[in-house]
């Protein structure tokens, strides 16, 4: 029962304003494609391990498969991570601050993730052109390295602009204006 009072909770943890829904939307739906890409992982695995025990020959390039889609995965979770504010915190050191000083600190550490989201797109960028212009492929599968940037220039840009937005919101509560 205390799974579904959270679950709750969490849906009731969505922004109120307009372009607050539409991050934490596009972050859910970015983090459901996550979950199948996951799973589909998954399958390659049992797939590999199945064909291993009985043909003695695991699928070829499996670990590429399984390495391309745990990162594009991974990146997919992060803005509906920190929309949701499911970032490590180290709270033992603030659990004594009064709440504008809580709120300053989340509002810096709001904006310093931006910046780093913000660099990591931009450098995602000149990545993916790097490997498209040198045709840069996996070694067994020879598929493309420059795609699955795509999709994860697409989560940390959509990552800089939760970061932006929790951050303004934060900023509003330390000031005071909400």
């Amino acid at each position: 029962m205390k799974f579904f009072e959270d679950l709750i909770v969490l849906q009731n943890e969505r922004p109120n304003d307009q372009f607050g829904r539409i991050l934490f939307n596009l972050a859910s739906i970015l983090a459901f494609i996550g979950g199948i890409i996951l799973v589909v992982v998954i399958f390659i695995n049992v797939a590999s391990i199945i064909s291993r025990i009985i043909f003695s020959n695991p699928l070829v390039g499996d670990f590429e498969l399984v390495k391309i889609g745990s990162a594009v995965a991974i990146a997919s979770f992060f803005p509906l991570c920190h929309l949701r504010k499911g970032n490590v915190i180290v709270d033992f050191i603030t659990a004594n601050l009064n709440a504008k000083k809580i709120f300053f600190l989340d509002a810096l550490s709001s904006l310093v993730y931006t910046i780093i989201a913000c660099f990591f797109t931009w450098r995602m960028i000149y990545g993916a052109q790097d490997m498209f212009n040198y045709s840069e492929e996996t070694m067994l599968l020879q598929f493309p390295v420059w795609i699955p940037f795509v999709p994860v220039i697409f989560s940390f840009g959509l990552l800089s602009f939760c970061c932006l937005y929790t951050f303004l919101k934060e900023y509003k509560l330390f000031i005071g204006e909400d």
